[in-house]
């Protein structure tokens, strides 16, 4: 997938469609929120709103507390406020529950139907209780009141007639007391409605009459006497119709209202308890659809964010593995490597311009490592040039002393012998003159060998050498074979180790180096002790190998080792 989006895509493409991918996520994850919001918030209302329709229960409660505690005050104290009160909290709780049960809410529609019923049977009642108050007042206030002042003055008017009998005249003032007393213990009765007081007022009739009925009349006083008399029974009618009206509407109240509001406060908790219970429900589901919406919005969005992760982890990596790559090859370039890798990079974008360029840094190196190489090879050539050239000075200058010795020697020899041979020749001995001529050619001799050396000398180092692979193994056999002889006449014993290894010379050159070096050793290497002989063999030092000649002549003093290299340099023997 990020090779594919390497190769395929370009770099800004690339980042364009992270930002278009990070805002489609960040789209979704918004429409989600909103879509689960809307979906809660939705739940939310309907249950807020089912939750004020439900507050029936509540006004219901509340409501009807109030209307019979206006309807108490109404019937203990006649106010007309009260009654109106009632009228309208009645008519308000009516309409609220014609519009709960026009919600749609079908669990509280029976509820509801019967706590309407016996609504409108309590204020039947309290319209019954209200008429039968308002009759009450007019028996009390006019008819009551006529009745107890129209006895009292006909008593008053006996009492006047009877000022000749005083005795009579005491009866009828106990028969007004007790007309008096009647009127007390009605209102008594009203107030506090005890019984008691009904019964004293029967009794204060009672006695009065009896009063009136057991006196003894004239004409005059009888005509009054009896219309005291009817008076007084209807009197006591009024007396006894007014306790049975108080008695019915408190009945009404204390009874068939009472009982009416209790059914309602019975039925608005059955459905306060309905209503909770649809509450609940309702709770439960608003809960599990907000649980639900909570989930789906963690779901999808944990899929989306891992998509995005995802997403973005892909383009990260696409754009970070060429950079990294890139950086880490143009690392290497500033190091001066002409063998960094440089990744193959398709499109021509910015990392594609930065691999060319890496190209280009790569052949610039490989081009200045090739220079600094040829410098290098160049200034290890001078170097080598000038240390063969102050070699060759050393030698040159150590050479031309010993050249001019050597060579000073046979001439100087010659001279003196040729000298010889002309005082022999004036003297005519001619055989002694022919020996010195014998020594100045042997002189002559010596000379041009020591030039023919020399000649060999200076050519070292100017010849070209063929130079390949020398196994020493088989060299050494060869050289050994050759040296047979030679060994065998010097009673020199050559042994040759083992296991050496192939080296890169000249053949010629190196049997020539052993041949010396075996020379030498036979001509110097003497043992007294035992038989001389010379070990030649080789140690593997790490990188190299360490090829050895050593002898078991006596050796030469530490103090020669560096001289006895010299040019022309030759110890004696009691050196």
């Amino acid at each position: 997938m990020i090779k594919y989006l390497i190769n395929h895509f370009k770099l800004r493409h690339r980042i364009n469609a992270g930002y278009i991918f990070a805002g489609i996520v960040i789209f979704s994850v918004i429409c989600i929120s909103t879509f689960a919001f809307h979906k809660t918030s939705g739940d939310f209302r309907d249950f807020v709103s089912f939750s004020k329709k439900t507050q029936i229960d509540l006004l219901l409660t509340a409501q009807v507390a109030e209307i019979q505690r206006q309807a108490l005050i109404y019937a203990h104290y006649g106010h007309l406020s009260a009654a109106d009160q009632v009228t309208r909290s009645y008519e308000n709780l009516l309409n609220q529950i014609d519009q709960n049960i026009e919600a749609e809410l079908p669990v509280t529609l029976p509820i509801l139907s019967a706590i309407k019923l016996h609504l409108v049977n309590y204020y039947s009642a309290f319209l019954q209780v209200k008429h039968q108050r308002e009759l009450q007042q007019q028996l009390l206030n006019i008819d009551f009141r006529n009745d107890a002042t129209e006895a009292e003055r006909l008593v008053q008017e006996l009492i006047a007639l009877s000022e000749e009998n005083p005795a009579l005249q005491l009866m009828l003032k106990s028969v007004l007391n007790r007309v008096l007393l009647v009127e007390k213990n009605l209102f008594r009765y009203l107030d506090s409605l005890d019984a008691s007081y009904v019964l004293d007022g029967k009794q204060n009739f009672k006695d009065a009459l009896n009063v009136l009925k057991s006196m003894d009349h004239t004409d005059v006083t009888r005509t009054i006497t009896n219309q005291a008399l009817d008076r007084l029974d209807q009197y006591e009618h009024r007396f006894i119709e007014a306790a049975q009206r108080t008695r019915g509407y408190l009945y009404l109240i204390n009874v068939v209202m009472a009982a009416e509001a209790y059914e309602i406060f019975y039925q608005s908790k059955k459905l306060s308890a309905l209503l909770t219970d649809a509450i609940e429900i309702k709770e439960h589901i608003v809960l599990n659809d907000m649980t639900d919406a909570l989930r789906l919005m963690i779901i999808l969005g944990s899929i989306l964010l891992l998509l995005l992760l995802s997403f973005s982890y892909v383009i990260g990596q696409s754009i970070t593995r060429p950079i990294a790559h890139i950086t880490a090859t143009f690392r290497d370039l500033t190091k001066g490597a002409n063998n960094a890798h440089v990744p193959h990079y398709v499109l021509r974008d910015e990392i594609g311009e930065l691999t060319e360029a890496a190209i280009s840094y790569q052949d610039m190196n490989v081009r200045t490592e090739k220079l600094l190489r040829e410098s290098m090879e160049l200034t290890r050539a001078l170097e080598r040039s000038n240390n063969e050239l102050e070699h060759s000075n050393d030698e040159l200058e150590q050479f031309v002393h010993t050249v001019s010795h050597d060579l000073k020697s046979p001439l100087v020899t010659s001279m003196g012998f040729i000298s010889m041979m002309r005082k022999l020749a004036d003297q005519g001995n001619y055989r002694l003159a022919l020996e010195k001529l014998e020594k100045v050619i042997a002189s002559i001799a010596r000379m041009e060998q020591l030039i023919n050396d020399l000649l060999d000398m200076s050519r070292v180092g100017r010849i070209e050498i063929d130079m390949k692979p020398i196994d020493l193994n088989n060299l050494l056999k060869q050289f050994a074979e050759n040296q047979h002889e030679e060994l065998k006449k010097a009673n020199f014993k050559l042994v040759i180790h083992p296991g050496l290894p192939t080296i890169n010379g000249n053949e010629s050159r190196m049997l020539q180096l052993f041949e010396n070096i075996l020379s030498n050793a036979i001509k110097n290497a003497h043992n007294a002790e035992q038989r001389s002989q010379l070990e030649i063999g080789a140690i593997r030092k790490e990188q190299h190998w360490l090829i050895f000649c050593q002898d078991n002549g006596e050796g030469i003093d530490p103090a020669f080792h560096q001289k006895i290299f010299g040019l022309f340099y030759r110890l004696s023997t009691q050196q």
